[in-house]
């Protein structure tokens, strides 16, 4: 008895310590993986939740946004890429090498003049630059998703949405982020690229439809 009491109290302590702290996402076989490293005590995680994590999320979203205006990107598609590859959290690295809110490669933030990754606005700038030129390029916001995570080549080589059941789940993600409703991908044929519009303040290929 007094065993499994002090399993439960473990148990409770070990939960209550995940949740408290930062959850650093890692992608393994497909699938997130949370880890916990904060050094914090048990007693300040436990009665700091919500509040100050609220207030970071708030103020990265409302960076995004601001960055994503300021390179005339929707700001709705920008917040939903980071939602899915982060939850807004800064500190997030990928077993793959990726980092920040915007989970860039090093390769693709030095050619968008990020000079250092880990810096909040200089991950969004990157992450928001390299969505500005996939909306160019492509004419299909969930080729966009698609080719944000797999990368253009092979966006291009199966024209359309890659046959990876990573990248499949990703972009579904990205659109019930987008919409706020789960979405099944059916079968895409690669779109030919239209020419940019200006949609209100937006400068988009993609127009209002979502495929």
């Amino acid at each position: 008895m007094k065993y499994a009491v002090l399993v439960f109290i473990f148990e409770v302590y070990l939960s209550l310590s995940v949740c408290a702290n930062n959850l650093y996402i890692e992608k393994e076989k497909g699938s997130a993986v949370y880890t916990n490293i904060s050094k914090a005590s048990f007693f300040t995680r436990a009665f700091s939740i919500g509040k100050t994590e609220h207030f970071n999320k708030q103020r990265i979203m409302d960076l995004i946004e601001k960055t994503a205006l300021r390179f005339n990107v929707s700001p709705k598609i920008a917040v939903s890429i980071a939602k899915v590859e982060s939850d807004f959290n800064h500190n997030t690295v990928s077993r793959a090498g990726a980092s920040g809110v915007m989970q860039l490669m090093k390769k693709t933030a030095k050619y968008y003049g990020v000079k250092n990754i880990n810096n909040l606005k200089e991950n969004i700038e990157g992450g928001v630059r390299f969505l500005k030129h996939l909306i160019k390029k492509y004419s299909n916001i969930r080729l966009v998703a698609a080719a944000y995570n797999a990368g253009e080549t092979a966006v291009d080589k199966y024209k359309g949405i890659p046959p990876f059941a990573e990248t499949q789940r990703y972009v579904r993600k990205f659109m019930a982020a987008y919409t706020g409703k789960s979405l099944r991908i059916k079968p895409e044929r690669y779109v030919k690229h239209k020419p940019i519009k200006k949609i209100g303040n937006i400068y988009s290929n993609i127009g209002n439809k979502l495929w």
